[in-house]
């Protein structure tokens, strides 16, 4: 693999600014799709063989959902050796979970730091039916890439890999980018003679390990899982991608973990524009998460219906994570003393202004005011301070990249009169 030429980033660029645009560019929202109809037959044909319930009996189905929705929102329950359904697992949550991963790359892909003509090496840590892996490939397939990803999935469940095993067979030679794969059964720390790959990807694992431990010593525990397979199974331009579900109390874990691998060193690229502690913890209430526009498929609506389940959107919490010093910050503005941040929260109208919550780099106020801290800021800008170069607020959606000039502080956060603002469209739900 190898850092994006400057041709690409010169086109992303082209592609993700354009203040005043009602085309609202975004970055690589094309490459995150719900599965077509066709992936309905693969999954119902695997589900026959073994007798479980098809798409086809949604009553059934949505039983069996139900019940392990159940478990993994319980946190007594939420790990994999209570014994996962994989009925409900094929049926629902492979179909509903492929695109999480996705979302999670797209911006590496995009500014060219996946490679989209070789053979990808990817490394996939409790890849259960191998959803995250399929995330990746489906990404790449979007892209127009035509290479090949050779995976290695690790469960500790042998009936889940069997059952991934048979959708990769399903589905070959149905996808312009072709999917090897090597399963390996067993404990996650066997991992000694696995080599190293491009990508590592770790898609709701973090939730179904350690339950019920010390919040300080899962955390360490988690941190050390990932910490020691970037260290040596990832390649020294590889990326680390961990996705966990949008819920309170599994993404302030996913957070939290993020802060102690930034604090072993490695380098975070996505979707923190800072290497500072993340501020969301410093509030109970707070989160961050990606909400964006990619409903489930359509014959699984009755499904998600009869369990109760929602089905529009697409809501899930991740981190990137690189050997190199790479963020999606730098990749895409390059050096700039202006504040960067992420928009964290859907925008509030009120009279008279319009909010938002956003995350980032601000000037330090103490000692050492070049320093950019990671703040998170409740904004504003009055209507009447409306101007064509902060026209941009009044199309800003959750996970939009801002470059705001001059810089916002902690004391100073309304967005004036003189104040400019580019938007990077990150393609989440307006």
């Amino acid at each position: 693999m190898h850092g994006a030429p400057e041709t690409i980033r010169e086109h992303t660029l082209r592609r993700a600014r354009g203040l005043g645009d009602s085309t609202r560019p975004m970055i690589g929202l094309d490459l995150v799709r719900p599965l077509e109809a066709d992936w309905r037959a693969t999954l119902d044909e695997i589900a026959r063989l073994r007798h479980w319930p098809t798409s086809r009996e949604p009553g059934a189905l949505a039983d069996r959902v139900k019940a392990l929705s159940d478990a993994y929102n319980d946190p007594r329950l939420a790990r994999a050796s209570t014994g996962p359904d994989n009925a409900a697992r094929l049926g629902f949550f492979f179909p509903r979970d492929v695109p999480k991963t996705a979302g999670a790359v797209r911006e590496l892909l995009t500014l060219g730091l996946l490679d989209r003509g070789g053979a990808l090496r990817l490394l996939d840590l409790g890849a259960g039916l191998g959803a995250s892996t399929w995330g990746i490939v489906r990404a790449l397939e979007a892209s127009g890439a035509h290479g090949k990803v050779d995976a290695t999935w690790v469960d500790s469940d042998r009936q889940s890999l069997e059952v991934g095993t048979a959708i990769a067979r399903g589905r070959q030679g149905m996808s312009s980018v072709a999917l090897n794969v090597q399963t390996v059964v067993g404990a996650l720390s066997d991992r000694s003679r696995l080599g190293s790959f491009d990508v590592i990807v770790a898609s709701g694992l973090l939730s179904e390990l350690d339950v019920g431990a010390d919040v300080r010593d899962r955390v360490e525990r988690h941190a050390a899982l990932l910490s020691n397979a970037i260290e040596h199974h990832l390649a020294p331009n590889g990326s680390l991608v961990v996705v966990e579900p949008a819920l309170r109390d599994r993404t302030r874990h996913l957070h939290r973990v993020r802060d102690a691998l930034v604090s072993r060193g490695w380098s975070n690229f996505a979707p923190c524009l800072h290497a500072s502690p993340c501020p969301a913890l410093e509030r109970e209430t707070d989160w961050c998460h990606e909400d964006l526009p990619v409903d489930l498929p359509s014959w699984l609506i009755p499904v998600a219906r009869a369990a109760g389940l929602r089905y529009e959107g697409l809501t899930y919490a991740y981190i990137v994570v690189r050997r190199d010093r790479a963020s999606v910050a730098d990749a895409l503005l390059g050096p700039s003393r202006a504040t960067r941040v992420r928009v964290v929260s859907e925008p509030m109208r009120s009279k008279g202004k319009r909010e938002a919550y956003l995350c980032g780099g601000f000037p330090s106020l103490v000692d050492a005011p070049s320093e950019m801290l990671g703040k998170r800021l409740r904004t504003d800008r009055l209507d009447r301070d409306r101007t064509d170069d902060n026209a941009a607020w009044e199309e800003i959606a959750r996970g939009d990249i801002l470059v705001i000039d001059p810089p916002l502080t902690a004391t100073e956060s309304r967005i004036a009169r003189g104040t400019s603002i580019r938007a990077l469209k990150s393609g989440n739900r307006r």
